[in-house]
Parts: structure tokens; C-alpha cells; sequence
């Protein structure tokens, strides 16, 4: 563990560095973790890998990542800033952001486009900060907004020095902010997301954040990293206010101390490794026209530069009609005209060309209750499949569980694959309960009632994680199946002709119902209907 003086320095500013000269081909090569597309020289393209090889490997290694369940990334590397520009992010006037790197991140797929020979600190912090959150993505379990955003920060320091590489550095701009004042920690460990209204809250929370992941995993005292898991595990399955009394508890306020005392010295403590054994980075080939054409063209949608991504677009799927790349890029343009049919036909045309994108899967799943596909015969079951084949691609998504349990309530005759995917769900996402829901669905209308009910109990406590809708859509299936089971009890008494039973079955039903007008109406029908019980019969004098 080294020391570093912390600067106070201003913020540096996201500038492009001096433009080298441009290469005369584009080259390619798949490593286990990203496809690069490069337009320097070998050499060049090379030590980009291995310095980006190194970030993944100790950024893996420390957060115990899975590398090979990582979304798909394309890494564009141009020659010089003027190649570059045309793909930069547009300021409000429509001129060109003064970046020398960018980091795309979609549901399904990253892109990284950046100018190779960038020397600026704030360029890689970016690039390294978004990459933390692709690695991050690989972790299935669900972490709270600091966790988030301050292991980011921390890792976007990374810098390779020869045999070493180096992270955790201290962030000037960060330090500076904290000077100002700092977020009341109760409210801070619980806040939903980093995002603010407020500019200067949201910087703040940036910076409290780096500075409180530093300090619970590298402060003197060593009980501070294991409070930190057992937030994190807490917090998996439970609200931020239940993991920061379970994990700190009475010991909050002394904890608020310590960290202001640790934000409040000269001098933070960083990380220093030696460079982890990786395999020998694939070789360079000369890269196909259209992957070329379908990698600017994704790159160009990631910088809002539609026109130019359905010219590269249009330019792969004439180069070659048989590659997926140039329809993805179609597919994506034509959500964002909100032309959902042509946007679910280039989906389908992408995927026969054996697309790995689980999102063009999820826009065909859309297609058949919101697009023309919903007129064909058995659309309801043809949406399931396409949510599953998603879920098959990528594990890591709740959204698409989510559209799956709203999928399922439409299949009167669910199979028990798809209560194994909910279960997969809910495997990555313990807490989350209208998986629970989608779960206890399949589950009854495969005959299993009094796990469903038993479920959907559970699910309707007063701290479950349903919104207003899924929680009416729970109330709803409850009490359906009670109504459901009562008329069965009903009938049975009717059978046996046995009026107090059913009187009986009433009563204890109408107090698990509770009162719902239409029900009490119900109920108090089925009573009219019902014999007066006869007065029991005087023995004879």
C-alpha cells in the first residue's frame, strides 16, 4: 500500500490530445473480453490491449467478476483527433464535445470510441469509470447508488506502470467538493441513485461516494471492509434503511466521525500491484469492410449522430447482407423514430443472421403485444419465448424477468421452464418481489395452489419492493384464487346439503376477503340462497 499527497487542483478538463498520424487500414481482433477495431498501428493497438487487459484483470480480481458472462463491448481506436470528431458526442450548438475518449453503455451491448494516443487524466478516468459499471454489470446482485458509483470512481485511477499497476489514487476535484459540506450519512447510504436535479448534490454524491467506498475498504481499521459485505449482502434482498441498521447499526455515528477524519488528512492511501498473467493478445488482422461499418455505425448511435449510423449502417448491409451488425444498428435507429414494426423487422432480420443481442430479442417479445406481431396466432406464447431466449443471452437483466412475469399472465397453461427462468431471476434477485409474483403465478396454474398462496402472502407484506400497480396486481390474484377455492368449499357444502358448512365457509372467507363491495354483495347472495337452519327439536314431556 503506497501513499499519495492529494492535489487540490481544479478540474481537469475531457480535452483531445494532438492528432498522430492516421494509419492507411482498419485492423481487427476478438480478445475474451471485447472486440477491437483499430485504425493505428499494430504497435500501438497492442499496448492499448494490454493496459486495458490489465484494468479488467485487476478490476475482476479484486471484485470477484465472472469476465466471460460480460455484455459484448466494441473498442473503436482512431489514428488521430480528426478521424475521431465525427463521432463525438454534439454540444447544444451542435459543435463537436471536446473529448479524447468515450464509453457507451446500452442494455445489451458497450462501445468504447476514443483517439489511441489520449494523454489527458480525465479522458481515461472517464473511460475507466464506464468500464467499471460494464464489469460491474456482470455482478448479478443489486447494489446500492455509493457502492455503484464510488467503486467506479476508485478504479478510474487505474494507470499501468511498467511491471505495476496502480489504483485508488486520490481525486483532487472529489476532495475539494467534500470541503463544502458532506451528504448526513443515514440519508447518503440510502439514496436511490446517484442522479440529482441538482447539480451540486449530484457532484457531491459522486465524490462522497469515491471517498466512502476508499475508506470502507482501505482505512487503518480492518472491521471496516467486513461491514462493508455485509451491507452489500444485506442489501441484495432488503431496503438501504434494513442493511444500514443490520451492518452498522448503533455504531452510525462513530462511523460518520471516522470518515470525516479520514476525508480531513493530507495523505490516502492507493493500491499498487504487480500485473496480473494474462494470455498473449490475439493477433491483428485486416478487418472486414462491413464489421468496420457496423462497429462506427454503433458507435455513431451511441453519440446520438443518427444520420451517420444509417449511412454506416446502410454501407455493412451492402458490403455484406449476411452479417448481423448494419440490421442491429436499423433496429436501434427505428426504436428512436418510434417506428416499432420496422424496428422489430430489422430485430428479426439481424437475429436469422445469429445476433447475440439480447435487446433485439426483447423487441421482438414487445412486438407481439404492442406491433403488428400481436395479430398472429399465438402471439402470447411466441412474446414468453422471445423473453426466455433474451433471459438465455444475458441473465443479468431484470427488466426483461420483469416483462417476462407480465408476459406469463397471459399463458393459462405455463410450462415449468418458465417458472425455472423466474427462478433464475430470482437466484440473481432475491428481492425482488414481482418475480415472486410471476413465480407464484406459474406455480398455481400448474397446480400447486398453496405454494402460490403461500407467495403471494409473503409478497404482500407491508415492506415488500412492489410499486402501487404490482401490488394491486397481487391484491387481484389473491383474491381470486380465495374466491376460486370458497366456490369449491360451496359446492362441496351445496353436495352435501349441508347449509351451516357453507355458512361457515362464508364466515372464514369473508374475513380473509376483507370488504370489497362486489364480494360482500357475493357473499351475502350465496346466505340468501342458503336454508334458514331449523330450530332444534323439545324432547316430549
Amino acid at each position: 500500500m503506497n501513499r499519495l499527497i492529494a492535489p487540490l487542483g481544479a478540474w481537469l478538463l475531457f480535452c483531445a490530445s494532438a492528432p498522430v498520424i492516421a494509419a492507411d487500414t482498419w485492423k481487427t481482433t476478438v480478445t475474451p473480453y471485447y472486440v477491437l477495431v483499430s485504425q493505428t498501428s499494430d504497435r500501438e493497438s497492442m499496448q492499448w490491449m494490454r493496459d486495458f487487459d490489465q484494468f479488467i484483470l485487476s478490476t475482476a480480481d479484486l471484485v470477484k467478476l465472472n469476465v466471460k458472462s460480460l455484455p459484448p463491448l466494441t473498442v473503436v481506436l482512431f489514428d488521430n483527433d480528426k478521424s475521431y470528431t465525427p463521432y463525438k458526442l454534439r454540444l447544444p450548438d451542435g459543435k463537436a464535445a471536446n473529448v479524447a475518449g468515450q464509453f457507451i453503455r446500452r442494455e445489451s451491448w458497450s462501445v468504447i470510441g476514443m483517439e489511441q494516443n489520449v494523454r489527458d487524466d480525465e479522458a481515461r478516468r472517464t473511460v475507466f469509470h464506464e468500464a467499471t459499471h460494464w464489469l460491474m454489470s456482470g455482478n448479478q446482485a443489486r447494489q446500492p447508488a455509493w457502492f455503484s458509483e464510488g467503486i467506479a470512481e476508485m478504479f478510474s485511477t487505474f494507470e499501468r506502470r511498467g511491471d505495476q499497476v496502480n489504483w485508488a489514487k486520490p481525486i483532487g476535484q472529489h476532495l475539494a467538493t467534500l470541503q463544502y459540506g458532506t451528504i448526513p450519512l443515514q440519508e447518503f447510504l440510502t439514496q436511490p441513485s446517484a442522479l440529482s436535479a441538482r447539480e451540486d448534490r449530484q457532484q457531491r454524491f459522486y465524490a462522497q461516494a469515491w471517498a466512502f467506498t476508499d475508506f470502507m475498504m482501505f482505512s487503518n481499521n480492518s472491521q471496516r471492509r467486513p461491514l462493508m459485505i455485509k451491507f452489500l449482502d444485506v442489501f441484495r434482498s432488503s431496503s438501504g434503511d434494513a442493511a444500514v441498521a443490520a451492518a452498522f447499526g448503533d455504531q452510525l455515528p462513530q462511523l460518520d466521525r471516522d470518515f470525516h477524519l479520514f476525508i480531513d488528512q493530507h495523505s490516502f492511501p492507493y493500491v499498487t500491484q504487480p500485473v496480473r498473467p494474462a494470455p498473449p493478445s490475439a493477433a491483428l488482422q485486416p478487418a472486414p469492410p462491413a464489421l468496420v461499418e457496423a462497429a462506427l455505425g454503433r458507435l455513431a448511435l451511441g453519440t446520438q449522430q443518427t444520420e451517420l449510423a444509417r449511412k454506416h449502417a446502410a454501407r455493412a448491409i451492402a458490403l455484406d447482407a449476411d452479417l448481423p451488425g448494419g440490421y442491429e444498428v436499423l433496429s436501434y435507429l427505428a426504436l428512436e423514430d418510434e417506428k416499432f414494426d420496422e424496428a422489430a423487422t430489422q430485430a428479426e432480420a439481424a437475429l436469422q443472421r445469429g445476433s447475440k443481442d439480447s435487446q433485439l430479442y426483447v423487441v421482438m417479445g414487445d412486438s407481439y403485444v404492442r406491433g403488428r406481431n400481436g395479430e398472429k396466432p399465438n402471439a402470447e406464447q411466441a412474446r414468453v419465448n422471445m423473453y426466455e431466449n433474451a433471459i438465455n443471452l444475458n441473465p443479468r437483466r431484470l427488466d426483461v424477468y420483469q416483462r417476462l412475469v407480465g408476459a406469463l399472465h397471459a399463458i393459462e397453461k405455463p410450462r415449468e421452464a418458465d417458472l425455472e427462468f423466474l427462478r433464475l431471476g430470482l437466484k440473481a434477485y432475491p428481492g425482488e418481489d414481482w418475480l415472486k409474483v410471476g413465480a407464484a403465478l406459474v406455480e398455481y396454474r400448474l397446480g400447486r395452489q398453496d405454494a402460490a398462496m403461500a407467495t403471494i402472502e409473503d409478497v404482500l407484506r407491508p415492506d415488500s419492493t412492489l410499486d402501487a400497480s404490482e401490488r394491486d396486481n397481487a391484491v387481484y390474484l389473491r383474491r381470486g384464487w380465495l374466491i376460486s377455492a370458497m366456490n369449491d368449499e360451496i359446492h362441496s357444502s351445496y353436495e352435501k346439503k349441508d347449509p351451516d358448512a357453507t355458512r361457515a365457509v362464508v364466515a372464514r372467507y369473508r374475513e380473509k376477503l376483507g370488504d370489497v363491495p362486489e364480494i360482500v354483495t357475493y357473499l351475502k347472495e350465496v346466505e340468501a340462497s342458503l336454508k334458514p337452519a331449523e330450530p332444534p327439536r323439545r324432547g316430549k314431556k
